[in-house]
Formats: structure tokens, sequence, C-alpha cells
């Protein structure tokens, strides 16, 4: 394969990825292409939704779908000079599909070529044999790895380590602050930035904020896209010249801003399948209002499906006769809602809260941030996890407080309009 095809086959995989990143549930976002013997894409897929086909039994039976059954025979006689790319090792195990290694076999193609290895206890990770006996080449390639780590990275660490990948995520003024002294609601980041932010977030399988943000601003943090977003927005550049090889948070972003026109359409007739988690922390002693709780409601209606994730904070509670310190009115209204039981935590407790995110099946979270979340996950943070700030330059808030967790160095730097992007490594010690 020549150097221009290499290039073009990364290209493809970075689209599969970035299109399956958001809607593959607890499964990861896998990208796969079959190409021939000089190169040139035969078929391409890339996980579906949770419980349907992954990404090398999707395309394989796109291939089919194209031909004739008294074409088939011929068709895999034709396959056996091909091949099959997949960001992450075809699993071995029975799921809620069939082991993907057993239909790779069936077809035989020539090599196979893999990004990552599959983390995944339940998978025979590296027992490649039953390939090398038929005849397939399998080799780890370091620049499909890299391709795709930004749509992997969230369901690599949750295997390692039981958590999501973390993003926190601020907007500030011209001056540093995320908002004003008296915790005013007002608009920081501009129109221009819209549309990306909500690309990112339906990227992210649960979009989470604070007890204060939910109490004072009371989003609704599901993925919507509007005509006034696309009119608005504004070209995306990376301001960074050198971004370190593997870094997953900058190139999640450069593909975000590069696949915004190609990817847009699709978001927008799938917009159910993109949906988050909506994960709220709540203060028991200041909850949102009876029309915070009619729009999650909606929300769930309109979506058919709960979403909703509640978290009270204990050590907030000044009430001894409920151990969730609210009525049972409040009670049976958050768990009508709620995809899962309520969940009680310590101000200390972030580990916990990550923890059993990861158990629901969440591989990456993007927390929209004041300060709750910072001082919530500083002990858990790790390598991986990052700090996203979009800084207006035309927004002031010269008396306001400023966002005290992005004084790490910059990683790297993205320009929308108005709006420097910056990514840094999170602190953990705060």
């Amino acid at each position: 394969m020549d150097v221009e095809k290499r290039k073009e086959l990364y290209s493809l995989h970075s689209l599969l990825g970035f299109l399956a990143m958001g809607k593959t549930g607890g499964n990861p976002p896998v990208s796969a292409v079959l190409t021939n013997s000089i190169g040139e894409p035969i078929e391409k897929a890339h996980t579906q939704g949770y419980g349907g086909n992954h990404a090398e039994r999707e395309l394989y039976s796109l291939v089919e779908q194209k031909h004739s059954v008294s074409q088939i025979q011929t068709v895999a006689n034709s396959l056996s000079d091909t091949t099959l790319s997949v960001s992450l090792e075809p699993c071995t195990h029975f799921g809620k599909t069939p082991p993907c290694r057993d239909l790779v076999l069936q077809h035989k193609p020539k090599e196979l070529l893999l990004g990552w290895k599959d983390p995944n206890p339940m998978v025979q990770s590296g027992d490649w044999k039953l390939y090398l006996e038929q005849g397939t080449k399998v080799r780890l390639d370091p620049m499909l790895a890299n391709t795709s780590l930004p749509y992997l990275q969230g369901f690599l660490k949750r295997m390692q380590t039981g958590k999501p990948w973390v993003w926190i995520k601020s907007a500030t003024s011209t001056e540093g602050n995320y908002v004003s002294k008296s915790f005013t609601k007002e608009r920081v980041s501009s129109i221009e930035m819209d549309l990306y932010l909500q690309l990112l977030r339906a990227k992210f399988d649960a979009v989470a904020v604070g007890p204060n943000t939910t109490k004072v601003d009371e989003p609704s943090l599901h993925f919507r896209i509007t005509e006034e977003m696309i009119q608005s927005v504004a070209p995306c550049k990376r301001e960074t010249e050198l971004v370190p090889f593997f870094e997953a948070a900058t190139n999640l972003f450069s593909s975000l801003c590069r696949w915004t026109k190609e990817s847009v359409a699709i978001h927008q007739l799938e917009e159910e399948r993109y949906q988050p988690y909506r994960v709220f922390v709540l203060d028991p002693n200041r909850m949102p209002s009876d029309d915070f709780f009619t729009k999650q409601r909606e929300l769930n209606e309109r979506l058919g499906k709960k979403l909703c994730l509640f978290f009270l904070l204990t050590n907030s509670i000044k009430k001894k006769d409920n151990s969730f310190g609210i009525s049972s009115q409040m009670k049976e209204t958050l768990e009508s809602l709620s995809h899962t039981h309520l969940i009680s935590l310590k101000k200390e407790e972030g580990e916990l809260f990550l923890k059993t995110l990861g158990k629901l099946g969440i591989n990456t979270l993007l927390c929209e941030a004041g300060s709750f979340f910072p001082n919530f996950l500083k002990e858990s943070f790790t390598d991986e996890d990052c700090t996203l700030e979009i800084r207006n330059h035309k927004k002031s808030i010269p008396d306001g407080i400023p966002f005290d967790f992005i004084h790490e160095p910059i990683v790297s730097e993205f320009r929308v309009g108005s709006n420097s992007v910056f990514f840094r490594k999170t602190n953990r010690r705060g």
C-alpha cells in the first residue's frame, strides 16, 4: 500500500471512529476497513448501537448485502487477498453477538492490521495462533493506534481502572473568570462555539454538572443541534504546531473540528442515539425548581428512555430522619426520572462517583464545571484526564471568580472566532 492510500486509510478510520463514538454504549467505538491488494477500500463500518453488530460483523454483513446469494462464495474467495484493518483487536468471547475472531477466521483475510490490543479481561488478547495457522498475518500498527486512540481512550481506561475518561470543561471570560461573584446566570462562551460544544457533548457517554450549576442554571444537558448553531459556527483552527503522539484529548477535538461538516447531518438524523446520560450531583438543601424536573421528564419521554442519573451529597444533609435528606415526594420524583436507583455520596467520595459510572458502562465523562468537580474529583484524576477551558475574549466579567484549576501548562490550543480553546492536563492535587 502506497503512502497516499495509507493516509486515506487512517483518515477513513478517523471518520468512522468519530461517527461511532457516543452511540455504542459500553462497547468501544471500533472502526473497521477492508481494502484490496492495492489498498483501495472495499467496505467500511463501525460498531453499531449497544447490543448491535461490532465493527467487523457489520463490515462483512455489508459486503454480503451488496451481492446475491449465488455470488457469496465468489466474493469470499476474492476476499482472501484483502487486508482487514481494525482499530481494536477482534473479540474472542460470546456476548450479545458471537466472537468477531471466528468471523474473521471464516473470511480469511491475507493480513489483519490492528490498532490496539483489547484490555477487556474476557478477551483472549494477543492469542493470534489461529490467524497465523490459516495464513493471516497479524500486525499492530502504531499509526492506526494513534488515529483511533481519541475514540477508544475511554474504553481502554475503563477496562484498566474501572473509571471513565474525564474532561473538566469550563467557559471563562477574558479575565479568566467563570462566573460573577453573585453567581448570576449568564452566558460566557460565544455562540460561535455552540455547534462544537454540542458535538462534543454527543461524543461523551455522560455529561455531569454539580449542585450549584444545577440549582442556578437548571440545565437540560441533552445533545441538540439547531439551525442557529450551524449558521453561527466559526472555523476552528489549531494554534499548537506540534501535538504529542498519543495525545487523545487534543486529537479528539481536532477530529471534531475536522469532521464537523461531514457529520452534522448524521448527528441530526441520529440525535436520539447520541444522547449522553445526564448526571446531576445535588445538594439536598438546595434543590432545583419543579420546572427543572418537568424538563427532565419531558426529555425522557421524548427520547424514550431514562437517561438521568442523580447523586445526593449526604454531608450536606441537615435532617436526621431521612437517609437522603429529602422528602418522600422528592425521592419518588428523582427515582421516577433516573436510569438507576438514587446514589448518596460524601464530598470526599469522588472515586466512588467515578467507579459507579464505570460500572454502568460509561466510558467517557464530560464535567461542565464551575468549582465543584475540580475539588470533588481531584484525588481521582489520572494522567489521561484533562481540563478544557473555553475563553471568550469578547466577554468580560471583571468582578468574578477565576477558574483556578487551569494553571497547569497548556498541552494544546485552538481558536474558534473570539474563543481560545485550551487543553491542560488535570492537576490531581488541586
